[in-house]
């Protein structure tokens, strides 16, 4: 790709070697998944909401905020559900400071990790921080995870306590801790852009190292999410990506400016612009 992006809105296909491999027809046989079904536009949708993979495609992407906002959307549409924001980043990110507006953490993935019937909603409940929207969020430490436990029970535990968890993955896309996740077929993945060229120039080898490990059907259901934070961000980006990769991934929406996330403080739903929390939810409708 061109690093001079905007004066080359072709940057996406200055490689078309490499863009063929994720165009390539896919392997004879795909693996069945039952939770999905398929509409009559042949796609494949979750019958109710899926879990959700945050990835950022390079640093500063904007995941912790997606996924803060796609749960927010989640519990606002669909009060029925119980949407956790897990941090599932190598060693802690910034989830805490910006997800829990009302009620901070009590605890974190580690010390959960460590509690006895950490499957019941009530011991989820007390380990996790509260957002104003009705999410929870569960924030980790930057020590290791409890020995012989990975992100696989984690979702285990979580979808046994009756959650929905959203977990915020942050980059790079090749995280180890997120390796049991990304082999989950029945959790959705959300790839986030920063509307920037020098993030455009890093999405194709992200993209590349998804379809080499984790097969051409798990790609193509993933949504890019275009995040625009800066006040004079365009469509441009928006429109370079969905041309050039529209149809290598399930959709590419994007998420507006928005002074409130700008901001850097705890996120609240209620502050978001309306086009931010439309953004938002047009994206939850998109994994179903």
């Amino acid at each position: 790709m061109s690093e001079n992006f905007p004066d080359h809105p072709a940057a996406l296909s200055a490689t078309p070697t490499d863009l063929s491999l994720l165009l390539r027809p896919s392997p004879p046989g795909a693996p069945t998944d039952m939770v999905r079904i398929h509409p009559r536009n042949g796609s494949l949708l979750w019958a109710d909401l899926p879990p959700v993979l945050v990835l950022g495609s390079s640093g500063g992407s904007g995941a912790t905020t997606t996924a803060l906002g796609l749960a927010g959307a989640a519990a606002y549409d669909y009060g029925e559900h119980s949407p956790i924001v897990v941090d599932a980043t190598t060693t802690g990110g910034d989830l805490a400071a910006r997800g829990c507006d009302t009620i901070d953490a009590a605890g974190t993935v580690q010390s959960w990790l460590n509690m006895s019937h950490r499957s019941l909603p009530s011991t989820v409940i007390d380990s996790c921080g509260e957002n104003s929207s009705g999410v929870g969020v569960l924030p980790r430490g930057p020590e290791a995870l409890p020995r012989r436990e990975t992100y696989s029970s984690v979702h285990r535990d979580l979808v046994e306590a009756g959650c929905l968890p959203v977990y915020d993955g942050g980059a790079p896309v090749t995280n180890r801790m997120v390796a049991p996740l990304l082999s989950d077929s029945r959790i959705s993945l959300v790839i986030t852009l920063a509307a920037r060229p020098d993030a455009v120039n890093r999405l194709k080898p992200a993209l590349i190292w998804l379809d080499d490990n984790y097969s051409q059907y798990h790609l193509a259901e993933a949504v890019i999410v275009v995040t625009r934070q800066h006040p004079k961000d365009g469509p441009l980006v928006t429109e370079h990506v969905r041309k050039y990769l529209g149809d290598v991934v399930r959709a590419v929406a994007e998420v507006p400016y928005d002074a409130h996330l700008g901001s850097g403080g705890p996120i609240s739903w209620r502050r978001l612009a309306p086009p931010t929390r439309a953004a938002y939810r047009r994206l939850v409708n998109l994994l179903r």
